[in-house]
């Protein structure tokens, strides 16, 4: 049988000193104080799986299949990988989510040069298929 708490606001994250685990600390739907313990590995795992829930949520909520999660952009780096192959780029909120991908040279290209087009009609526009 698996235990089943319910949470009605997220309060507060830790990371454990050695870097080991994180904490996800939150206010229970009785209003009592709840956390959930997990090994720093699973991090990785919580941050694919976030976005796809968050998306799966509103669109369920909205019953609309076309919205999507959309946050502004504050601040942008790009800079060259330690591997010498790779460029990072990472893009930044204003309210300090950060998220980072690894660009091989093409990716990279590809990227610049649609900034360079002419605006167009968004919804023509089909995302890159590996």
């Amino acid at each position: 049988m698996s235990l089943d708490i319910n949470g009605k606001a997220l309060t507060t994250c830790q990371v454990d000193s050695a870097g080991e685990a994180f904490r996800l600390n939150f206010e229970s739907a009785d209003g009592q104080a709840a956390s959930l313990t997990l090994p720093s590995e699973c991090l990785k795992a919580l941050l694919m799986t976030l976005p796809r829930l968050t998306a799966q949520a509103l669109r369920a909520k909205y019953r609309d299949e076309t919205l999507k999660v959309v946050y502004p952009v504050g601040d942008w780096s790009l800079h060259l990988a330690s591997d010498g192959v790779h460029r990072i780029l990472t893009l930044g909120t204003p309210d300090g989510f950060e998220v980072s991908f690894a660009l091989q040279d093409d990716d990279a290209a590809g990227l610049a040069a649609s900034f360079g087009e002419p605006q167009r009609d968004t919804a023509a526009l089909l995302p890159k298929m590996n």
